[in-house]
């Protein structure tokens, strides 16, 4: 399985952004169950039902990563110096 990093969050982020997150934590972690239901399956029907809830969770996590990387991006834009570059913070 692969590992991913936490999900740091800033009390500077907005609200869409924190339930983002926190909505990408939950869905790791019902993958995670995933993980462990069809470690556990015997049956091949349980274990094809396990690859789907699987594969599932795998597109609700790329879809929540690619919407907090377009928050951010907006969030970065939006607080942009003078030369039109993001400040690092």
């Amino acid at each position: 399985m692969k590992r991913i990093s936490p999900i740091r969050t800033r009390s500077s982020d907005p609200p869409a952004l924190l339930e983002l997150k926190t909505s990408l934590q939950d869905t790791q972690s019902a993958l995670n169950s995933a993980y462990t239901a069809f470690d556990y399956a015997s049956d091949p029907e349980l274990t094809e039902a396990c690859i789907f809830e699987i594969r599932s969770l795998q597109a609700r996590m790329n879809y929540l990563v690619r919407q907090i990387k377009e928050l951010e991006l907006c969030a970065a834009t939006a607080v942009a110096g003078p030369a039109g570059r993001a400040r690092w913070t």
